[in-house]
């Protein structure tokens, strides 16, 4: 009996080994429990997207979905043109943005085209307009100092600089490049963008503005003091919790001092202290 017991176990596992997705490795495995016929696929376009058009001479030029999902990329010639081919998207597809930085990387541009259509058939875009890039000499400036708003743009194009309510027209140079100097900036915050024309054709409408900050002596200060106690909780992490605590000790130990007026303290006190205090004092003392 105990022979055939045995001799039927062998079997089972023979059988087993034999075919490892019987309903034995099933019940052990059912994570493996699947048919053998059970194939993955996945659909990431059914058209395809070309665009063509021109931004500034050697730029870097990215494209992505609306939600910003990454498509393509590429760079512009030397001339500033630039193409895009074979994109796959679908039918669905809203629409496509575009991110340029100009070769310097002072400055950079964003616009987007929307696709309010089912699509259902392959998009072609020819001659592209992008805008000019924009950047900052700086950021943040003190009230009265002048602020620089450069970028790139295709060469000879006419660029137009706006910002509160106001536009400033000037033409790019030979390499694209163009430049506008704002004098004695008052205090605030200016938000500026630009666009361009070429040969009477207008580029798309930018999506990012070069934000420029003009602070008065007070706001700078308070943004200093901002920067160092961020500074300082960054080193040193929940050190301002205990910033009202030190502020107290600091103003007790100062009333101590001056309180009991120690000899040291008051020995710096006088070397501080003018030796004549009024002006018709030092004729008294001269005499």
């Amino acid at each position: 009996m105990k022979r055939l017991l045995v001799g039927l176990f062998f079997v089972l596992v023979i059988l087993s080994l034999a075919n490892p997705t019987s309903t034995s490795a099933q019940i052990l495995f059912p994570e493996k429990a699947q048919s053998g016929a059970t194939g993955v696929t996945a659909t990431v376009g059914q058209f395809f997207l070309n665009i063509t058009g021109y931004q500034s001479p050697n730029a870097s030029i990215v494209i992505e979905t609306v939600s910003g999902i990454f498509l393509s990329s590429t760079t512009a010639d030397g001339n500033g043109y630039f193409s895009l081919s074979d994109i796959l998207i679908k039918d669905d597809f809203p629409g496509f943005c575009f991110s340029a930085i100009d070769f310097k990387r002072i400055g950079e541009s964003e616009s987007c085209i929307e696709i309010g259509e089912v699509i259902t058939e392959d998009k072609t875009y020819n001659d592209v307009f992008l805008p000019p890039t924009i950047g900052l000499s700086k950021k943040i400036i003190a009230a009265g100092e002048d602020a620089i708003i450069y970028g790139y743009s295709m060469p000879f194009a006419e660029v137009v600089i706006k910002f509160d309510e106001e536009s400033i027209t000037l033409q790019a140079d030979g390499t694209g490049y163009y430049e506008y100097t704002f004098a004695d900036v008052p205090a605030g915050v200016y938000s500026f963008s630009s666009v361009a024309a070429l040969n009477g054709k207008p580029s798309l409408e930018p999506k990012n503005r070069a934000v420029l900050e003009a602070l008065t002596l007070e706001e700078q200060i308070r943004k200093d003091l901002t920067g160092l106690a961020e500074e300082a909780e960054k080193r040193f992490p929940g050190i301002l919790i205990f910033a009202p605590l030190l502020l107290l000790l600091i103003g007790l130990l100062i009333a101590l001092l001056w309180k009991t007026k120690p000899k040291w303290l008051m020995v710096i006190f006088d070397r501080f202290k003018r030796r004549y205090p009024m002006h018709h004092d030092y004729f008294l003392f001269k005499q």
